[in-house]
């Protein structure tokens, strides 16, 4: 039960968070090669931005550019439909969110940040998840 109610309000908090944000676009900001490296690292497929954030700072691409992919835990299961991985580095951490929903072709990422143990998650890049394409030898 305890679980159930932890995903749903961290679901929530992810859906709450989309109001937040506003659509890539040429005005905006892309999202950084440092983030996109550390969810294609984590997940273990190609991510393809498609929303940028306001909470996305510099200090962010320094912390998880230096923290190597290995220090991330493993993708844990939370029900059928989403997958999670955590960093934890001091008293801040990431999260990485992982969802695929029945009607959806592919899962989509949410990359989180908790500046404090006790703060509200800050969404920082999400994206599409495609799977990585070998080159075949000729």
């Amino acid at each position: 039960m305890k679980k159930s109610l932890a995903m749903l309000s961290l679901l929530l908090s992810v859906g709450l968070a989309t109001a937040q944000t506003k659509p890539a676009s040429s005005t905006a900001s892309p999202t950084p090669p440092t983030i996109i490296s550390v969810i294609e690292g984590v997940s273990g497929k190609r991510f393809l931005p498609d929303t940028a954030f306001v909470a996305l700072s510099e200090e962010d691409e320094t912390l998880l550019s230096k923290e190597p992919i290995a220090n991330w835990s493993l993708l844990q299961e939370s029900g059928p439909a989403m997958t999670y991985s955590n960093l934890v580095i001091g008293t801040r951490s990431y999260q990485l969110i992982i969802t695929k929903l029945p009607r959806e072709v592919l899962p989509t990422a949410t990359l989180l940040r908790f500046d404090t143990p006790k703060s509200k998650p800050e969404p920082i890049a999400r994206g599409t998840l495609k799977p990585k394409t070998e080159e075949k030898p000729k």
